[in-house]
């Protein structure tokens, strides 16, 4: 048994030799800030209102793809980014919210964009919630989609256990970075279990062979096991100074942040408007996309 799990991880060595320029599609490019490169992909007229795309947790911007061709078909200016250390953004080894709404803030300056809609979705809606409280000049509406924003569980630390960095890799080479388990993970996530489909399991994977994705995620994890109690989307009580209109959408059926937490969220939030999405999961936006789109744009219209 001992040989097999490190057998994972030599594996892992061994197929992450690839640069961040050999893997990334050519519809992106990278953005210049102060904690490294982030990689962004845009879609949509210039002149279009901006809307930014936070994802979720081992995602990268490319799972929202035919939700940024709908945003860019109705006349939004989309800007999907790799929050790091997922994706092809430079990896500078701090994760926090704070860290990386300052990371975004700093894209979105340089890129020169006018207040946006921010949408977060799941582990992605940490940090698009900072951003919006830390620089509320950057944001003129705020979407949150199965948000994963710990705010209904009281706060820990990261166990002792994960301390050594070392057994933090095997597990990462085990699950995270681990392509035999890329489609049992995201199964794991949806309540549409038929929309694990092959091209989603390869959009995943694509990053996997990146050098160093398991140490850097390793990295990750340490700080992903606890609280994030300097956040402030992490203090309940910031919530209530959101002066931006907010939309929060949710699968009836999330097994991961389960309906209570929109419910809960709702109460934070009474202003904010709660599409349920009958049937899905934790990752609407790939169970069905066109019912997702649809309930997407409509919110849109209304903020």
């Amino acid at each position: 048994m001992v040989v097999a799990i490190a057998g994972f991880r030599i594996a892992a060595w061994v197929r992450e030799t690839a640069g961040r320029g050999d893997l990334a599609p050519s519809t992106g490019h990278w953005v210049s800030t102060r904690s490294g490169d982030v990689f962004v992909q845009e879609k949509g007229p210039a002149t279009g209102t901006p809307i930014v795309l936070f994802h979720g947790t081992a995602a990268w911007s490319e799972l929202w793809r035919a939700t940024s061709d709908a945003l860019a078909g109705a006349g939004y200016h989309v800007i999907a980014l790799d929050l790091p250390p997922f994706g092809f953004s430079d990896r500078p080894g701090s994760y926090t919210r704070q860290d990386q709404a300052e990371r975004v803030n700093d894209m979105l300056m340089r890129l020169n964009v006018q207040p946006a809609i921010i949408v977060g979705h799941s582990f992605g809606a940490g940090a698009a919630t900072e951003l919006v409280l830390r620089f509320p000049d950057r944001a003129r509406a705020l979407v949150l989609v199965d948000a994963a924003l710990g705010l209904t569980a009281a706060p820990s630390d990261a166990p002792a256990l994960l301390r050594p960095k070392w057994l933090r890799e095997i597990l990462v080479s085990l699950t995270v970075t681990n392509p035999f388990a890329t489609r049992m993970l995201l199964k794991s996530l949806i309540a549409k279990k038929d929309r694990a489909l092959p091209e989603y399991v390869e959009i995943l994977q694509r990053p996997l062979s990146r050098q160093n994705s398991t140490s850097d995620i390793a990295d990750w994890l340490y700080y992903f096991a606890g609280s994030d109690r300097a956040a402030q989307s992490a203090d309940r009580n910031a919530y209530a100074r959101l002066k931006q209109p907010v939309a929060i959408l949710w699968g009836e059926l999330d097994t991961v942040t389960p309906l209570e937490q929109a419910r809960d969220l709702n109460v934070l939030l009474p202003q904010a408007h709660l599409t349920l999405l009958p049937g899905l999961g934790h990752i609407p936006q790939i169970e069905d996309p066109k019912t997702f789109n649809d309930a997407l744009l409509k919110a849109l219209a209304t903020l």
